[in-house]
């Protein structure tokens, strides 16, 4: 690395909710290590709202290279806008080989990444990735992350992960409630039952009814089903299997900052292994993950507050985005094992709207 300290710092983000979340710090570090420097982020459009009310962020590029970039003369119009920019410093948390090749082409001087995916011709620092045996192994996300940047002198003490809401998500989320008539101290419990990944992580529908319907017996609680695109039927099978009527959603989908604000003021969040589970570690929240082909490795990162549960299917973790066979890994958490959970944590926590 060159001795002068770096005065404009690219970094391409990763392009999943979850593991952008994960990345928060790792930016929080450079902004602590980097003081006087310009920190511009690459992001996915649709990922914006998740980085952009942050503090030790300056700019947010966005780029989608399988949306609005795609094709050629995109390409070359968005690593011409970057060459412009004169970047000193690109740091690259994905691994993938696209990734460098952008930062690469952009002329950026000093590139650093992990060395995979043959792209270490491309980087002028090359951080090996964690192995065992000589064979890469599964890290959590944050250490991962953290480790990138500790390469440059940053330090890796604080895993805390962090988000910002904006002022219209909160005053948005205010609104709703009071239109609802939902109270501060009402138990609110949020549902994420869908997963982008792939149907894989997702849970019953009826299953997560059967919940929904026993906290709104037993505790009064007031339930937020929420879809991601594309998952509006899982939340209307869900709805049609409850007992009780959970809370009007409607039936758009949540734009990201306002989900962040929902789960800021939600008493306790059920959701599959999906990334805005990792909203609520950010905001302190008590968790329930249903996770099932996923290893946890990836995300096991100090969640005090997060209990997760799994099948432990002899096939798991597999990653496949769809199951080939029974689905076990998913269906043999039960919803009395959910409800356990859901009661020790309101227990312990002394979650309001207890009856």
């Amino acid at each position: 690395m060159r001795e002068t300290q770096p005065q404009k710092i690219a970094v391409r983000c990763p392009n999943w909710v979850g593991d952008l979340v994960m990345c928060t710090p790792a930016l929080r570090s450079l902004r602590q290590h980097f003081t006087s420097a310009h920190i511009s982020v690459m992001v996915k459009p649709a990922l914006r709202a998740v980085l952009e009310h942050l503090p030790f962020v300056d700019e947010i590029i966005e780029y989608e290279p399988k949306g609005r970039d795609r094709g050629l003369i995109n390409y070359i119009s968005f690593i011409s806008h970057l060459r412009k920019q004169r970047f000193d410093l690109g740091i690259l948390m994905p691994h993938s080989f696209s990734s460098g090749l952008v930062f690469y082409l952009a002329a950026i001087p000093e590139r650093v990444g992990y060395n995979r995916n043959a792209r270490g011709w491309m980087l002028t620092r090359k951080v090996a990735p964690f192995t065992e045996q000589g064979k890469i192994v599964p890290v959590n996300m944050v250490r991962l992350y953290l480790e990138l940047v500790k390469n440059l002198g940053c330090s890796a003490a604080d895993s805390r992960v962090e988000l910002k809401t904006s002022a219209s998500a909160e005053k948005w989320v205010n609104n709703f409630f009071a239109q609802q008539g939902i109270a501060d101290d009402d138990f609110t419990v949020v549902i994420i039952p869908g997963a982008t990944f792939g149907s894989s992580k997702c849970w019953k529908d009826s299953s997560f009814a059967e919940v929904a319907d026993a906290l709104i017996s037993e505790y009064r609680a007031r339930v937020f089903i929420v879809p991601g695109p594309g998952e509006a039927d899982i939340a209307q099978s869900i709805r049609n299997n409850m007992k009780q009527p959970p809370v009007d959603m409607g039936r758009g989908i949540l734009p990201l900052d306002r989900l962040m604000a929902l789960v800021r003021r939600c008493s306790l969040l059920v959701t599959n292994d999906t990334g805005p589970r990792h909203f609520g570690v950010a905001f302190n929240k008590p968790v329930i993950v249903l996770m099932g082909p996923t290893d946890p490795r990836y995300t096991d990162y100090g969640l005090d507050k997060t209990v997760i549960l799994r099948g432990n299917a002899d096939c798991a973790p597999c990653h496949l985005k769809t199951c080939p066979t029974d689905h076990c890994c998913m269906t043999l958490i039960t919803p009395q094992k959910v409800l356990t959970a859901a009661r020790e944590m309101i227990e312990k926590y002394k979650l309001k709207g207890q009856s």
